[in-house]
């Protein structure tokens, strides 16, 4: 299985029904069963993905750093249409975070050009409640999918999501581990891959590791590195692991790796 390296934040708007954001509107939306995917960085703790529900002025949503399997439970408020803002919880319900942004006409960042925005850039400060940590973020749109925050994976045929995230952090830290012997254990045989332009059927985990070089290349080792491995875009075929480079599977084994 293989999906073109588009601009993420539009995946799911083709397909599933829903229009792209009509340019230069405000970010209104009354999608309680819609999940919008981003992607930025908090300081120095690292890159994260966050998932926001909008329904009018209520917003909630969930956001994990890369690499962690901890999530921080987000509420808040939309005002304007633009204005955001964002607090999240740990797991005993105390108050540790708070995002204060907006959604720009413009992106900042220059990475979408002089395009005008709706909802596809969030830019703000980020703090750590109770401490003088306070940093400036951005987060990009990158994809969206039908579900709820404590279900996304639905449409893949799983009742607990977990089996998905487990599989793809393991997968990420095999990834940066250089742990080949795990990333075997990961797949569904048999297996079959484009390898130098032809396809390859892959029936065994030896046959796997022997060529694992030529699967794992340094491309897609530092493609999926890039992403967040939770919260993910899913399909009805599987989860999406970086830009479409590894595909996961409802039974939580990796069933489409793209060199």
């Amino acid at each position: 299985m293989r999906t073109r390296r588009w601009p993420l934040w539009v995946v799911a708007l083709i397909g599933m029904g829903l229009p792209v954001a009509r340019a230069g509107a405000e970010c209104l939306r009354r999608e309680p069963g819609w999940l919008w995917n981003y992607e930025g960085t908090l300081g120095t703790a690292g890159r994260a993905r966050m998932t926001l529900v909008i329904d009018g002025e209520r917003v909630s949503g969930v956001y994990a750093l890369a690499g962690s399997a901890t999530d921080v439970i987000l509420t808040g408020r939309l005002t304007a249409g633009r204005m955001l803002v964002l607090e999240g919880r740990d797991a005993t319900g105390r108050r540790t975070v708070r995002l204060t942004g907006t959604f720009p006409t413009r992106d900042p960042s220059g990475r979408l050009g002089e395009s005008p925005l709706t909802c596809d850039v969030i830019a703000g400060t980020w703090e750590s409640l109770g401490t003088p940590t306070r940093v400036a973020v951005l987060f990009a749109l990158q994809d969206g999918t039908a579900g709820s925050l404590t279900h996304r994976y639905a449409a893949l045929g799983v009742t607990d999501d977990a089996i998905i995230n487990h599989t793809a952090l393991r997968c990420w830290v095999a990834l940066r581990d250089g742990d080949r012997r795990t990333m075997a254990d990961l797949v569904a045989y048999p297996l079959t891959v484009v390898v130098g332009g032809r396809r390859i059927r892959l029936r065994t985990r030896a046959q796997f590791l022997a060529r694992y070089e030529a699967i794992v290349t340094p491309r897609l080792r530092a493609a999926v590195l890039a992403s967040v491995p939770r919260h993910l875009f899913v399909r009805d075929q599987g989860a999406m692991l970086g830009a479409g480079d590894i595909w996961i599977g409802a039974t939580g084994r990796l069933v489409a790796i793209n060199p």
